[in-house]
């Protein structure tokens, strides 16, 4: 069976590297990618700096024999020159939403269109966007950062809020989530995609697999609720929103375990809402009770949000189906090219 040779192609401003070419001598890349973090990041150690520069636009591809797919979007942060070889740290496209500070009130906007719009402000692409629940009021404030609000916003609906490897900002359903809309009738448009996301990998013992793990934990929150902001009414997001003398009638609630955790929310203007608000909590806790890790040889076609299944492992508690919520291509003379991939499993019924 003939062996795959690892190929890459990088582009950081002017500077064209790639395996046939290796301009300013790439020794090692890595690429990190994870929705716990803020923003994708990519480290390359090159033999001499060839010009580059903060700011610069950085893509990089990675594959096998030339056939290549892009797996890093986004621009120089750092470049450290040292006495052999230089440095350089690129950031992925939501770091722009990190930089972004602006002062809105939106008015009777789906959650959806509220994410398109900052998405926009920062001069970014947005792909994925589920519309979700339409917001009485929802104020963001130049305080903190649109990638804050966004992020707080996805936290509120279970949402996941992330780049692809091309630099589209997501801002959808997965896992947990996925039929939390489509359950609310009003709340808003069925969630795209089902529970889990695109994609369809599978990777199996004795096969892909080179190295497999598996987490499990406790759920953080068994139970939510959600108080709102005096909500006057508790038949649905169409009527208006003053004060009740009684906010108990309110409450929005989930789950019917323990720990229980209680969030005081002013955007929660409805009983509706703050039911809604109170299983997209819940579902972010669940998603990481369950998780496996692996490591195989270079996938570049594996993007976050993407199903993967993991089969065929004597440890049963490895095995099973999610979705990636993390990925580390490592690239270079030493490693060659290995993929490492978190996924978050479907919750044991």
């Amino acid at each position: 069976m003939p062996t795959l040779r690892p190929t890459f192609t990088l582009t950081i401003g002017g500077l064209s590297s790639t395996t046939d070419n290796p301009v300013a001598g790439p020794g090692s890349l890595v690429v990190d990618r994870d929705m716990d973090v803020p923003a994708d990041g990519l480290r390359v150690r090159l033999r001499e700096r060839a010009g580059v520069a903060v700011g610069d636009a950085v893509t990089l591809a990675l594959g096998h024999d030339g056939e290549e797919e892009t797996v890093f979007t986004g621009a120089v942060e750092a470049v450290r020159p040292a006495i052999s070889g230089v440095a350089v740290r690129a950031l992925g496209k939501t770091h722009d939403l990190l930089n972004l500070r602006t002062s809105i009130i939106y008015v009777n906007q789906s959650a959806g269109s509220i994410a398109r719009d900052l998405i926009g402000q920062a001069g970014l692409s947005a792909g994925t966007i589920d519309d979700g629940p339409v917001l009485p009021r929802y104020v963001v404030d130049r305080a903190v950062s649109g990638y804050r609000h966004l992020k707080e916003l996805a936290d509120r609906l279970g949402y996941e809020l992330y780049a692809d490897r091309d630099g589209n900002i997501m801002f959808h359903a997965l896992g947990p989530a996925g039929n939390l809309d489509a359950l609310g009738g009003a709340l808003g448009a069925v969630a795209a995609g089902g529970l889990l996301g695109a994609g369809g990998e599978s990777y199996a013992f004795g096969q892909q697999l080179l190295s497999a793990a598996t987490g499990s934990r406790g759920v953080a929150w068994g139970t939510v609720e959600v108080g709102g902001e005096s909500p006057m009414s508790g038949q649905g997001d169409t009527t208006e929103h003053w004060l009740t003398t009684d906010d108990a009638d309110y409450m929005g609630s989930a789950g019917d375990g323990g720990p229980e955790l209680l969030v005081r929310d002013p955007v929660a203007r409805t009983k509706d809402l703050a039911d809604r608000f109170a299983a997209g909590r819940l579902a972010v806790a669940a998603r990481t009770v369950r998780e496996t890790s692996i490591s195989v040889l270079g996938r570049p076609q594996v993007d976050l949000g993407d199903t993967v299944a993991v089969a065929d492992v004597p440890e049963e508690t490895i095995n099973g189906s999610g979705y990636v919520r993390a990925i580390r291509h490592r690239f270079g003379d030493e490693a060659g090219f290995l993929s490492e991939i978190r996924i978050s499993l479907e919750p044991e019924s």
